[in-house]
């Protein structure tokens, strides 16, 4: 009985310790995230550059005339490109899924939860401001792409351009919205979405390797019409619409001060050291 009593004791402190434990990552999310929106909600400092910008007009014509160029080998390229037996486009095909959303934005939400639930009070200010970059860079990195993706899948719904799949049976250029079904979800490319986010992301990151980083995403992107999942059109929209997404959430946490900051009228923000 003694040996069952301490038992059902010792399991009784170990619920009581588990409990109190998360009670405390509670409050310590819900302080941190008190703290994020704070930070967020001020306003920006007088004089900040403006999110939108010259350079990201230019971007957005820049993207819409690529697309129209496109579309008109919507016909050809895809076709050929899926049909072929080269080892090249065979493994394009084979590695598209790189460019999946859900590699980028789960470790991304590990790192906000973990860092987000630690007791900053009790760590070194030098410790706080790695945890703070590393936190921020995070939360942007789950921004710039979530965000993009998610505005792309609506777009899909509402656009409802056939894939390459439908294509003997509807045409290259058929729309039909809100039709829900995968088959007419091809315009924009989510996963070229999800490239252009990342050639931001690198960008920003590493503005001196800008051009390579641009080529190798753009590159990243177009394996989608190997896989014959996209027409070209749908792959250079989707890679646009998400680079100048995530280049916008960058300017606009760099107007708070927030993980970047803006220099003079440069299109790119820079990391806050």
């Amino acid at each position: 009985m003694d040996k069952g009593r301490q038992l059902e004791s010792a399991a009784s402190r170990a619920v009581a310790t588990a409990g109190a434990a998360g009670r405390l990552a509670a409050r310590q999310a819900v302080s941190t995230s008190r703290r994020l929106a704070i930070r967020l909600a001020r306003p920006p400092a007088a004089g900040a550059p403006p999110v939108w910008s010259i350079h990201i007009t230019s971007m957005v014509i820049a993207g819409l005339c690529a697309t129209l160029f496109a579309s008109a080998f919507d016909p050809y390229v895809q076709p050929a490109a899926h049909q072929s037996d080269a080892a090249l486009l065979r493994f394009m095909a084979s590695v598209t899924d790189v460019a999946k959303s859900g590699w980028y934005i789960v470790p991304a939400v590990i790192v906000v939860t973990v860092i987000g639930l630690l007791d900053w009070g009790e760590l070194r200010h030098g410790s706080r401001r790695v945890l703070a970059t590393a936190y921020g860079q995070a939360g942007y990195i789950l921004a710039a792409i979530a965000i993009p993706g998610i505005a792309t899948n609506i777009a899909k719904q509402f656009i409802g351009r056939g894939r390459p799949r439908v294509m003997d049976e509807f045409g290259v250029y058929a729309f039909h919205p809100f039709q829900f079904d995968s088959a007419f979800q091809s315009f924009p490319s989510g996963h070229s979405t999800t490239a252009g986010s990342l050639a931001a992301i690198l960008i920003l990151w590493h503005p001196k390797w800008k051009w390579p980083v641009l080529a190798a995403m753009f590159l990243l992107a177009c394996t989608r019409l190997p896989a014959g999942a996209h027409y070209p059109a749908d792959v250079v929209c989707g890679f646009a619409f998400g680079f100048v997404l995530a280049l916008l959430i960058a300017r606009w946490l760099a107007r708070r001060s927030a993980v970047f900051t803006l220099r003079g009228n440069a299109a790119l923000p820079v990391l806050k050291a």
